[in-house]
């Protein structure tokens, strides 16, 4: 998210009273989440308001109490404040971010609010996230006396910020190629903690998928994410074990052991979605993330040499070697076409529009790849199914490079000036900045 403004950017959080401080919300507290959200989002001082004794903080964190923030925080800071207890979805956090001045999340006031949610006027409830400017905060922080700073701050804001409606924040989210219902939740109780936690697993789910990843790794990996939030098993450490198992599978492939290595490729599908998963749902992400797609084409191609390899032993012949080419090739091309799309317009081919997200469902990617490789193997067709991947192979090249033209045709009609733009916005996170 980028910012509106050079001005600074501080983060203030408040613990949650008791009980709702020990709540674990998808495998972290409330506050862990909250300062985890921030960090993401950009924010890179983060200061938690009237710390309470042996309550656990975050990492990272400063502590004051409310009266020290009239020296703590600059008079030219942008504050962003989230409200004790609050979880809330991160594209409500980048909308407030991305305003010019002071500005207040709220929803309508018809009927009963929330618990913690405070009533602005007849008709407007508070959200719980607002955005300020430090000279203000400064102010109340200097003569808060015995007044609840929070709740303070928000007075003292509402009359002149910008109201930004929370149901009318777009539900679309790029990154998950979906739509996704906003989130927003102060749990009072270890059952309302729970089903939180499982909107946010829900809305961890990538989109636009091909249709093993979409109808039948969704249970299992929710399963696995649900098992290891609460654990130290950080994202990377399933990326690693992925990795591992892949390496073996393609062993296995040389070997001639080919249910094993069907089996195990297979199970790194529901595998690799789990990483992704437990990031968005611990909002623990790596500068890696990027390089693990990379890592994962590497181990899908050298299946594909692995078996090109039994089969040109077992049959003496190089014809399995040029099967695999016609596999591996056209899909780097694709890939390579695909990623210069997404560096250019700033999102995925696949996610174009509605053909391609059809298109998506069946093309010839590493799951259905494998599933159609199952069909085969059970009937004994192994390498016949092997050449079945290189045709499959080839005609998906050959449909995208026909979605790739026509978009990125439309594209160019539509943008100029934002090209250079997209390349700056979508650079690599394990790469230090540089010219593009």
């Amino acid at each position: 998210m980028r910012r509106a403004s050079s001005s600074p950017v501080i983060g203030l959080l408040f613990p949650p009273p008791e009980p709702a401080a020990d709540l674990i919300v998808a495998g972290i507290t409330v506050l862990e989440r909250q300062t985890r959200q921030l960090r993401h989002a950009g924010v890179g001082r983060i200061i938690i308001v009237d710390p309470v004794p042996l309550q656990p903080l975050p990492a990272g964190t400063e502590t004051r109490r409310s009266a020290e923030l009239a020296a703590a925080v600059p008079a030219d800071a942008r504050v962003i404040i989230l409200a004790p207890g609050l979880v809330i979805d991160e594209r409500a956090i980048a909308a407030m971010l991305a305003s010019e001045g002071a500005a207040l999340l709220v929803s309508p006031g018809n009927g009963t609010a929330a618990s913690g949610v405070e009533r602005l006027d007849a008709n407007t409830l508070a959200t719980g996230i607002m955005l300020a400017p430090g000279e203000m905060v400064r102010g109340v922080a200097a003569n808060i006396g015995d007044w609840d700073l929070h709740s303070t701050l928000l007075r003292t804001l509402a009359p002149e910020a910008m109201r930004i409606a929370f149901a009318a924040l777009p539900l679309y989210a790029p990154a998950r190629r979906r739509a996704v219902p906003m989130l927003w939740a102060r749990p009072q109780d270890a059952a309302a903690a729970h089903a939180a936690g499982a909107a946010i697993i829900a809305a961890a789910q990538k989109g636009c998928l091909d249709w093993p990843a979409r109808f039948l790794h969704p249970w299992p990996e929710d399963a696995l994410v649900r098992l290891l939030a609460p654990t130290r098993v950080t994202p990377n450490m399933v990326t690693a074990a992925t990795g591992v198992i892949g390496i073996i599978a393609g062993v296995a492939f040389a070997l001639g052991w080919l249910w094993t290595g069907l089996v195990l490729a297979l199970i790194t599908g529901p595998l690799d979605g789990v990483d992704g998963k437990l990031a968005r749902t611990r909002v623990e992400f790596s500068r890696w993330g990027d390089l693990e797609h990379l890592v994962d084409k590497l181990l899908e191609y050298g299946w594909y040499l692995a078996l090109a390899w039994h089969f040109a032993v077992t049959r003496d012949s190089a014809l399995p070697w040029a099967i695999a080419t016609l596999i591996i090739v056209p899909a780097v091309a694709e890939a390579v076409q695909g990623e210069f799309f997404r560096r250019m317009t700033g999102a995925q081919l696949d996610d174009a529009g509605v053909t391609e997200r059809r298109i998506r469902l069946v093309a010839g990617r590493r799951n259905t790849f494998l599933w159609t490789y199952l069909g085969f193997a059970a009937f004994g067709l192994w390498f016949q199914g092997f050449v079945m991947l290189a045709a499959y192979s080839v005609v998906t090249t050959a449909v995208a490079q026909w979605r790739f033209y026509k978009r990125l045709s439309a594209y160019g009609r539509d943008h100029g000036a934002r090209i250079a733009a997209n390349y700056a916005a979508t650079g690599y996170t394990f790469l230090p900045p540089g010219p593009l």
